[in-house]
């Protein structure tokens, strides 16, 4: 280019930025003024609301909201020392157990640290001489010097390659560290079940577990390379500036930097406390996820998707205030920190730059040579100031960085602390506890025992009682009286408060001696003989367990026929395969199989035959294991010789039941209470019906013996010529990458004049002013360098007031650009969300997701992990986009003007021929990512299963067992992602020198050809100024040039992982899809109208045949019709099909042929009945929040009132309301006989509590029936819900329902049920056969 045509554009320059110092110094005034009033806006809200003042993450304990200003100082200081404590005592956990791989680590990193501070450096002195060889024209030296840049950027892009792959490394052995210490306490002595059932300082250690942990160890690793490169380079530069200027840089700069970071320090936020709060959120949040998960059968069964939504859109409103929060502080902080450490640290280093030149030992000479050398120095210098300057800031901003990670390093600490501190001892009891021990012999003894909840209620008192070895103990008791909080005493899972305990075993634990099969059964994850041998693994059975053993074990309880149908070999979540009597069934051969000493039957066969318990208990005996049963049937006295009876009120009694006689002889009673409570005469009850059922033989002459049943329909002889319909899987329609991310933008932005649509312009806007600003620093830059040549310093004053204008507005803009892009993910994600949501809890989706999609779908990581990273990653994205586009096309124009169409040919050419090399070499990034969030999810998965089963675990033992499943998905966690480590690495190398060192190069080939092009008299001062300007000028827009190129080059890697998690989040909005719209694949083409028929008065299957997923069938043709008053009782095996037929009702699982017509689920006033069907599953569910949530679930309060009003027949809604809800519902809780739970809770109705830990089994069951009580349906379908009460409250909750004109159809095996019944469906065999009978008496 003609040097006329670059003295205009620099004159053009100079006077467009005269023209613009007025429009700078507003924008200038404009951000100082917006910062500050956010600041004094946060300020004044925090003090306000002041809504994290009391939050410690080292525990959860609350202060007064409104303390004193000085103690708030000083609990804020204390915090902060708490925090770096934590965070020092984990810092030295890691340095002690690193190993010498992570010594090996931790020294490669400080010697590819310190190689690439000196690579550095030469690179600095290379392009400073490359300067001078252009501006002299010298060709031969400068390829010479390219050469050796060349090369210097290569082993450069090795180097950082390598340090992010050490890094990398050096953050999963962290990782492993803390995980293996984690656990190493967590699963000892029950830790894992005491946290979160007992102690209740931790509730979601599962959050702290697998995301603390790798948050804090990436950050840590992060922090430890910036802070070597720091040093490193702090100290290398710190030598070169000494010994060719003076030392007093050196004191500037320390000065600037100390002063900037003592300011900084007195403004930062809280960002430890305010991190630790939004993990706690993310974990809530997460938690119930999981939980819909865990109870995604009986939920859909309630039809609590309403109810179950509101639960998590609230804990999400909740986090996404937070977020807000924590993104405001953010804003405002960093224009502060930006301003002071970046940008006017950036004027002050351009001021120690160029000032040895206008005064000092480096101020050129008048000789075109001097001024090269000049030149070559400045650049020099320039490398120097400026990595003195980061280095610096780098460790300066430290403090807030620490300050963030002690929020993660209190959490993880106190899980440490915690976990040690529960897996040495026992967890202290809120009341004064007396002498307690345990002592070992071959029998069992309670002295002086007394049993208190965790909550303080006090069940046992003063228990003395002896079981000798041979002898057979029964306990009886109404629901929640203490029968198994007795063994959670004897188990060590619950502290003991006062007594004497003696038993086999060493420890306070069961094991070995004591085999504990629990109330609800528990199945690991595995195969069929890990099943039998649980908690043993294979290595340490003393004798192997043979196929022959197997098939004898599974004889015993008639399960044998599931060696057939599952392969020996295959893992399988067994949990989801049986059914509750097939596991209680399993559990039990489990009993035999370890054949121990003292066998604790905690009512582990409620849901199998009375056949088949006595059958168990015929074989315990025969085994000569010692019996302790807790039972509500009476039946089972005879196999017992003594009876323990509780009366949930701390009183006992002991009786002898003798050969010789009929009645229960009591030898031992300790009663507290001088006068009689509901619970006590309901514990009466009990012993009454236990007394009488010795003059029955038991099994013998049961009440079923005194019903006759007529067959009246039986299921169709079998027809081979017609074949099983396929049971349809779940299944997407599965869509190319292009079309998930069509339909992810429509979801993100449906319109551009929408919210996120002017977000997205604010974005673009500026990073407009941002390139403009850029632009203007980069003409700043080659003016600099022509007044040093020129020497005039009142010039160079007056542009230095310019740049500190500059400072200013980029101190807005590049704090509000980040503000912004998280702002858009925040959005992005509660979008994306609540668009997943609204299918996810529709029609049962979330049910058939997990349990009838043709592949695994972990829908509760997707929904949120994945979907957080992904909204992150692509906000992140899109602003990356958006910034290098501008760029490109405003240096290009650029580029234009000084080099002409050649430059802009030449970056053109290198952009298309690099991006065709990157992607022919790119790994498979988006399946990688995909996969290693796929291993996260499953890990994570692992320990919340673990704390949804920790009692049967804690019981079985099992913790070593559940350590070693856990910590194999762990390892194949870490060995893939050590796989894409390495995989980064290689691929980063290449990455690096193409994208970012390689064009530094092309950048100095332009400069050569421009100098080598410029015309003038090179003796002249005013051309070398010029030539010095345009040289400088030209290499700031050829390097802004190639840095957006190569953050173009760059989105096509990150878009390649960000794919992994597009697909992960479309392909689960493809299957809910499907389960909207009933898309089975295949299958779907079967008749689709079979359940559009609704009866006002009658159930009716209709040649119904009964299919499970895994294609076995049921029940043929089943064809039934149940009317008002008549009720069915549905039995057969455990496994035959009777949940299956409800789970069909239900519309759980499609109807495979012929029709089926029920009564809507609308409500109907006029009969006084609130629903068509109400369902109460097998497995009791609570759902979160009060004693009355729990009754009116699934409604809400609301709703709850207003079927109240119209129960009653009231009018309009008055502010009674709630006392007519509460009124009402107490009548219902006194019919199921749990009034006391008023009067235990402290807030009566409004008792906010952990339900699932605080009531027994049985008591949630009558909660249930509570429920079917508040709804009084036409229909209540009762599948099993009452086989953990006694028999005289099932009997009386069967008499209630009679009487309330609710028709039941119950799968029950308990032959005292019969007489409620008129119709009995008898599921045969489990293979299709079946027979209609009606009952007489």
């Amino acid at each position: 280019m003609p040097s006329l045509q670059l003295l205009q554009l620099t004159e053009h320059g100079r006077s467009f930025l005269a023209s613009r110092r007025k429009t700078l110094l507003l924008a200038t005034g404009i951000a100082v003024a917006g910062g500050t009033a956010a600041y004094v806006q946060s300020r004044y809200s925090s003090k306000k609301n002041a809504p994290f003042g009391h939050y410690n993450g080292l525990n959860n304990d609350r202060g007064n909201e409104e303390g004193e200003p000085n103690d708030s100082i000083r609990k804020k200081n204390s915090d902060k020392k708490g925090g770096l404590k934590s965070l020092k005592v984990l810092a030295a956990i890691l340095l002690s157990k690193m190993g010498k791989m992570g010594a090996r680590d931790l020294l490669g990193l400080v010697a590819i640290v310190v190689l690439r501070a000196a690579l550095s450096n030469r690179l600095a002195k290379v392009q400073g001489f490359l300067f001078r060889a252009a501006f002299l024209r010298r060709v031969p030296l400068f390829f010479r010097l390219i050469s050796e840049n060349i090369l210097l950027c290569f082993l450069l892009s090795s180097m950082h390659s390598t340090s992010k792959y050490i890094t990398g490394t050096l953050s999963l052995r962290f990782r492993k560290i803390l995980t293996k210490l984690i656990h190493s306490h967590y699963f000892e002595n029950m830790a894992y079940y005491k946290m979160s059932h007992v102690d209740g300082r931790i509730m979601n250690p599962e959050q702290r577990i697998a995301s603390d942990v790798p948050k804090f160890c990436s950050e840590l690793s992060e922090i430890v390379q910036d802070d070597l490169i720091a040093v490193t380079d702090g100290l290398l530069y710190t030598w070169r500036l000494c010994s060719y200027a003076s030392p007093k840089y050196i004191f500037w700069i320390l000065a600037y930097v100390l002063g900037a970071g003592a300011t900084i320090r007195n403004f930062s936020p809280a960002f430890g406390k305010l991190m630790s709060k939004e993990q706690q959120l993310e974990g809530d949040y997460r938690r119930l996820h999981s939980r819909l998960r865990t109870h995604a059968e009986s939920i859909a069964f309630y039809g609590g998707e309403n109810r179950e939504e509101s639960h998590i859109k609230q804990k999400f409103d909740s986090l996404i205030r937070h977020v807000r929060v924590v993104l405001h502080e953010n804003w405002w902080f960093g224009m502060i920190q930006d301003f002071l450490l970046k940008y006017l640290g950036a004027t002050v280093a351009v001021i120690l730059i160029i000032e040895p030149f206008f005064s000092g030992n480096l101020k050129p000479d008048t000789s075109t040579l001097g001024r090269a050398e000049m030149l070559s120095n400045l650049r020099y210098h320039t490398s120097v100031i400026i990595s003195l300057f980061q280095s610096l800031g780098t460790l300066s901003i430290s403090a807030r960085r620490l300050n963030r990670l002690s929020g993660y390093a209190d959490r993880i600490h106190e899980l440490l602390v915690i976990s040690r501190e529960l897996s040495i001892v026992h967890v202290k009891s809120p009341l004064k506890s007396s002498q307690n021990s345990f002592s070992e012999a071959n029998y069992i003894e309670f002295a002086g025992v007394r049993v208190v909840t965790p909550t303080g209620n006090v069940l046992v008192d003063n228990l003395t009682l002896r079981v000798e070895s041979g002898s057979n103990l029964l306990i009886t008791g109404p629901n929640g009286s203490g029968k198994s909080s007795l063994f959670r005493v004897l188990g060590g899972l619950w502290p003991l408060v006062s007594g004497h305990i003696v038993k086999p075993g060493v420890g306070t634990d069961l094991n070995k001696e004591i085999f504990y099969v629990p109330q609800r059964p528990y199945t690991a994850v595995g195969t069929l003989r890990d099943q039998l041998i649980y908690p043993l693994t294979v290595d340490q059975e003393l004798e192997p367990l043979t196929r022959d053993g197997m098939v004898e074990l599974l004889r015993n309880v008639d399960l044998e026929y599931l060696l057939d149908r599952y392969p020996p070999e295959e893992e399988i979540n067994w949990g989801d395969e049986l059914s509750l009597g097939e596991q209680q069934r399993l559990g039990m051969a489990r009993l035999f199989y370890h054949k121990p000493k003292f066998a604790i039957l905690d009512e582990c066969t409620s849901a199998v035959t009375t056949d088949m318990e006595e059958r168990f208990c015929a074989k315990v005996r025969a085994m000569g294991t010692s019996c302790i049963t807790i039972s509500h049937r009476p039946a089972l006295v005879a196999f017992h010789d003594v009876v323990l009876s509780l009366d949930g009120e701390g009183g006992w009694s002991v009786h002898n039941n003798r050969e010789d006689s009929p009645e229960l002889d009591e030898v031992e009673l300790n009663t507290i209470k001088p006068s009689e409570t509901n619970r006590q005469t309901d514990a009466m009850v009990v012993q009454r019906a236990f007394a009488s059922s010795r003059k029955d033989s038991a099994f013998s002459k049961s009440k079923s013996q005194s019903y006759i049943a007529d067959v009246i329909a039986a299921s169709p002889s079998v027809d081979h010529a017609v074949s099983l319909p396929d049971f349809p899987q779940l299944q997407g329609r599965p869509r190319a990458l292009p079309l998930r991310v069509a339909a992810m933008s429509r979801v993100l932005v449906p319109t551009v004049f929408d919210k996120q649509g002017a977000q997205l312009l604010a974005v673009a806007i500026l990073v407009v002013s941002r390139t403009w600003i850029s632009d203007r620093i980069a003409s700043l830059n080659g003016t600099t360098v022509r007044f040093v040549l020129e020497q005039d310093k009142a010039a160079f004053i007056r542009l230095i007031g310019v740049s500190v204008l500059q400072s200013g507005a980029s101190s807005f803009i590049a704090p509000s650009l980040r503000h912004l892009t998280a702002r858009l993910a925040l959005g992005w994600r509660i979008r994306l969300t609540k668009h997943l949501l609204k299918n996810y809890l529709r029609k049962n989706a979330f049910y058939k997701v997990f349990n009838m999609s043709s592949k695994s779908i972990d829908a509760d990581q997707r929904l949120t992990h994945d979907l957080e990273k992904l909204t992150s990653d692509l906000s992140g994205l899109v602003t990356g986009m958006v910034k290098p586009t501008v760029d490109i096309l405003w240096f290009t124009w650029r580029m234009k003007v000084l080099t002409g169409r050649r430059g802009v040919a030449i970056l053109y050419a290198y952009m298309l021929l690099g991006l065709g090399f990157l992607r022919a070499v790119t790994p498979e990034f988006g399946d990688l990512a995909s996969r290693e969030q796929q291993l996260e999810g499953t890990f994570r998965f692992m320990h919340e299963r673990l704390r949804t089963h920790a009692e049967s675990v804690a019981f079985f033992g099992g913790g070593a067992r559940e350590k070693a499943m856990v910590e194999s998905k762990f390892g194949e966690l870490l060995d893939h992602s050590l796989i894409l480590l390495k995989k980064k690495w290689l691929f980063g190398v290449l990455d690096d020198f193409i994208t970012k060192q390689l064009p530094h190069n092309v950048t100095w080939g332009l400069s050569l050809l421009y100098a080598m092009e410029h015309k003038g008299d090179r003796a002249l001062i005013s051309t070398q100024g010029e030539l010095a300007h345009a040289l400088r000028f030209l290499a700031s827009v050829v390097s802004q040039s190639f840095l957006a190129f190569g953050d173009i080059l760059e989105l096509h890697r990150k878009f390649l992982e960000l794919s992994g998690g597009i697909n992960r989040i479309f392909e689960l909005e493809e299957f809910l899809n499907a389960a909207q719209s009933g898309d089975f694949g295949a299958a779907s083409q079967l008749p689709s109208k079979r359940r559009d028929h609704y009866s006002e008065d009658a159930i009716t299957f209709s040649k119904v045949d009964i299919v499970t997923p895994a294609q076995k069938l049921l029940a043929r043709q089943l064809t039934c019709d149940i009317v008002p008053g008549k009720s069915l009782l549905v039995t057969g095996p455990n496994g035959s099909g009777k949940s299956s037929v409800f789970r069909v009702l239900r519309g759980l699982w499609p109807i495979m042929s012929g029709r089926l017509s029920q009564p809507s689920q609308h409500v109907n006033e006029e009969m006084g009945s609130l629903s068509g069907v109400f369902y109460v599953p097998q497995r009791p569910y609570t759902c979160l929040g009060t004693l009355r949530d729990q009754i009116i679930y699934p409604l809400s309060e609301k709703e709850a009132k207003l079927k109240a009003l119209k129960f009653y027949r009231e009018g309009e809604i008055s502010a009674e309301t709630t006392n007519v809800l509460d009124e009402y519902l107490k009548t219902i809780l006194e019919n199921v006989r749990l009034n006391y739970l008023l009067e235990r809770a402290d807030s009566g109705w409004d008792a906010n509590l952990n339900w699932e830990d605080i009531l027994s089994l049985g008591e949630q069951q009558r909660l249930g029936m509570a429920r079917l009580f508040f709804h009084k349906p036409k229909f209540g379908i009762l599948d099993e819900c009452t086989n953990a009460t006694s028999v005289d409250v099932e009997e009386h909750l069967y008499r209630l329902a009679k009487e309330m004109g609710i028709t039941v159809v119950t799968s029950s095996q308990r032959p005292a049920l019969i007489p409620f019944h008129s119709v009995e469906l008898r599921l045969i065999d489990g293979e299709g056969n079946w027979e209609l009978r009606s009952i007489k008496q």
